[in-house]
């Protein structure tokens, strides 16, 4: 579990992240916290004088002379027993540890004068953190903590942690927090899995839609989708494998799959309904002419996916909750759609004779026969005397 603290250095934002750190280490799911507060070193702030306008001299200027005198500059590389050696030259070892020298530090301006640093800058001691972290423009720091042990559910431990955070953070308005790790990727993960389903199920209602050239007969035909679903965590728990991920992807891949044996079905019932075949005769031919196709489709793909779900192997791991989720759920939604296809094609042709029929009698047909009514002669007759 991990937090980024956003938000300038300060003692109130060290303050947080130590709070923050005792937040985490009293829960007792938690083996250890670490706020990632770097330990305050002194540096020096280094500001240009009028002067140094004057002369222009710019702050990159000092600083890169400032370098060039403590750290060195590289003048060249010379190569010695087959290794590459660059040469810096810099001030002599006992001069860089002095303070003496880096106050009275000669500075060279663009019009080729030298003028002692203190005349042209000042250099003030300050406090300032060892390393500073950005990420998108904003300084940040970490705030750490370890679960006790794999099992533990850090997802809803940090939904139960949230309320409590964000009071502590609150305490400073210039600072913000948001997790980061594993809960950050999960979120997001879960997110665009949401929109890809979405887009999925749209997908499949529109392919549907079409050939069929009906509203309501994809729905049917994608009501296997639900059920496949609680068919894969039924194996997960079967199997006793914990769902991941992966377990969802092979969710998606599954909707994609059990709507086939509907779609069968469906498809079977049109045939026979247009050749003048009754609904209820129709639906009982279904289930009998396509039993056959329909089971032996599915029974091949989970026998296809058992030595997968059985492997042992460390390689094969990684693909498991998947094809737990594909063999499971069509094995599942087969068994359910054989009998809940049926029923819902004929519950959708009584809602179409009585709710759709009602609703023709009382808006349609009071318009089409005011519309139909003939026109009443009103022209005057005139009678001679």
């Amino acid at each position: 579990m991990s937090i980024e603290l956003r938000g300038t250095d300060s003692e109130s934002k060290r303050a947080i992240a130590e709070e923050l750190e005792l937040l985490f280490e009293a829960q007792k799911e938690i083996e250890g916290a670490h706020a990632d507060n770097q330990r305050q070193r002194e540096e020096y702030a280094i500001t240009l004088k009028p002067q140094a306008l004057e002369l222009g001299v710019t702050q990159r200027d000092l600083a890169q002379q400032i370098r060039q005198a403590f750290y060195g500059e590289e003048a060249q590389k010379i190569q010695r027993e087959g290794e590459e050696l660059r040469v810096m030259v810099r001030l002599p070892k006992e001069k860089r540890e002095s303070m003496y020298t880096f106050e009275n530090l000669n500075i060279k301006a663009p019009n080729g004068s030298v003028v002692p640093f203190n005349t042209i800058a000042s250099a003030q001691l300050q406090e300032a953190p060892g390393t500073i972290h950005r990420l998108n423009g904003a300084q940040v720091s970490h705030i750490h903590a370890r679960p006790e042990d794999k099992s533990i559910d850090v997802i809803a431990l940090a939904e139960k942690l949230e309320g409590q955070i964000a009071e502590i953070v609150a305490k400073d308005p210039k600072l913000s927090w948001v997790w980061s790790g594993y809960i950050k990727e999960d979120r997001e993960t879960g997110d665009r899995f949401t929109w890809l389903f979405i887009g999925l199920l749209l997908a499949l209602y529109a392919l549907l839609a079409i050939p069929f050239k009906s509203i309501l007969q994809p729905l049917i035909v994608m009501l296997a989708i639900p059920f496949g679903a609680i068919g894969a965590y039924a194996g997960h728990m079967i199997l006793d494998i914990t769902p991941s991920w992966l377990s969802v992807f092979g969710i998606m891949a599954l909707a994609g799959v059990v709507v086939n044996d509907s779609l069968v079905l469906v498809d079977f019932i049109n045939k026979k309904r247009q050749e003048g075949t009754s609904a209820l005769e129709a639906v009982s031919q279904s289930g009998i002419k396509r039993f056959r196709p329909i089971f032996l489709t599915s029974i091949t793909t989970f026998a296809g996916l058992v030595p997968l779900m059985f492997d042992r192997a460390i390689h094969a791991q990684f693909l498991k909750p998947m094809a737990i989720s594909l063999g499971f759920g069509i094995l599942f939604a087969t068994a359910i759609t054989l009998l809940l296809i049926p029923a819902s094609y004929l519950i959708l042709e009584d809602f179409k004779k009585q709710v759709l029929q009602r609703v023709w009698n009382w808006y349609v047909t009071p318009f089409r026969e005011e519309k139909d009514e003939p026109e009443t002669n009103h022209s005057l007759i005139v009678e001679e005397n």
